[in-house]
């Protein structure tokens, strides 16, 4: 037996339900419980919280909110929709309260959440990702107004719903979310400003257009900066002053950048045995660049990449040494062939998330 009553649903962002991801492309085994994970998101569909209605309301043949959850999950993943369920926890809250006349405080506790199985579906870079093949906006407008799960209309499994204006269908509140297994200062840390956005949108083999979750960064080109709080003039002969001594190099850091980019993806025509899958990123104060596209922080080729970018201990002066990792055009450079172009790596790679848009 369940209630669709507590639904913690609501929004408004509307596409063709069309552009929704065909069946067929999705595992959907009915029985089977989809568990979220951190690994999901970071962006998704709250479609419904679901919880078990009071003892005297029940029905004989109901379904409870974990029942209910796993088929609408398992419908979802029919229409190939990734749907997930997750157990929200009940949260208890405090008040202080201080006594009349006393210096005693005291407090109360009230419930600011009761325990609910969220229904949480698709994966999304953010908000408004308009890939073909995964279209936040399209997703949400079919489950808002065109998904009617089947088992709903079965009375025996005792669904309740009444239709409102302001909630026309079951699942008609339902809007996006942040993965609530992800840390939503990370995922904001993650998400790229507008100014940001410009630099890298148009940009070919933008990091903006790596379709995986993870990717590794291997090399980073910094430019010089200088923070000047004082009236226009004075900032303007500052400015110069800072660029005739330092260099104004951002823009070239940012070129620099680039250029390797478009080396790793060409690297066999250079003598190496492979190409790479690499893309550039240009901050407000560096660029750097990354290698791969990565759904699970698991996956073995990340350990690959980053024993052959990172850096390698060497002998120095009787100490061992960690030195970058060099990529030269050619591969192979000699006395008498030295080399075109020459690009130093990070000595430790890092595994980051791609950079979400927001």
């Amino acid at each position: 037996m369940f209630s669709f009553r507590s639904s913690c649903i609501a929004a408004l962002l509307i596409l063709l339900a069309s552009q929704v991801p065909a069946a067929g492309q999705l595992e959907a085994v009915q029985g089977k419980r989809y568990r979220l994970t951190s690994q999901h998101g970071p962006w998704m569909i709250m479609v419904a919280a679901l919880r078990d209605v009071p003892e005297e309301r029940r029905i004989d043949g109901g379904l409870s909110a974990w029942e209910a959850a796993d088929r609408l999950v398992y419908e979802l993943r029919r229409r190939g929709i990734p749907a997930y369920t997750f157990l929200q926890s009940m949260e208890v809250g405090k008040l202080d309260e201080y006594s009349s006349g006393a210096s005693r405080e005291s407090a109360r506790k009230y419930i600011s959440r009761h325990e609910a199985i969220a229904v949480l579906a698709g994966n999304f870079r953010s908000p408004d990702q308009t890939d073909r093949n995964n279209n936040a906006k399209a997703m949400l407008s079919f489950v808002k107004k065109e998904f009617q799960p089947s088992f709903l209309k079965e009375k025996k499994y005792g669904g309740i719903f009444a239709v409102t204006p302001g909630r026309p269908s079951p699942l008609s509140r339902a809007h996006m979310t942040v993965n609530p297994l992800r840390s939503a200062s990370g995922v904001k840390r993650n998400t790229v400003d507008s100014l940001v956005r410009k630099l890298n949108s148009s940009m070919e083999h933008s990091l903006l257009k790596n379709q995986g979750q993870y990717t590794l960064r291997v090399a980073t080109f910094r430019g010089k900066s200088q923070i000047i709080q004082t009236n226009q003039l004075t900032s303007e002969n500052a400015k110069r002053n800072f660029n005739n001594i330092f260099g104004s190099n951002l823009d070239e850091m940012g070129t620099r950048a680039w250029e390797l980019t478009e080396a790793l993806r060409s690297a066999s025509k250079s003598g190496y045995d492979q190409n790479f899958e690499a893309y550039v990123f240009h901050d407000r104060f560096e660029s750097y660049v990354t290698i791969g596209s990565f759904d699970s922080p698991n996956d073995p080729r990340i350990a690959q990449y980053g024993k052959r970018f990172g850096g390698k201990y060497k002998e120095h002066q009787g100490r061992e040494v960690l030195t970058a990792e060099l990529f030269t055009i050619p591969r192979n450079v000699t006395p008498t062939r030295p080399a075109e172009k020459l690009w130093m790596f990070d000595t430790v790679p890092r595994l980051i998330e791609v950079p979400q848009v927001r």
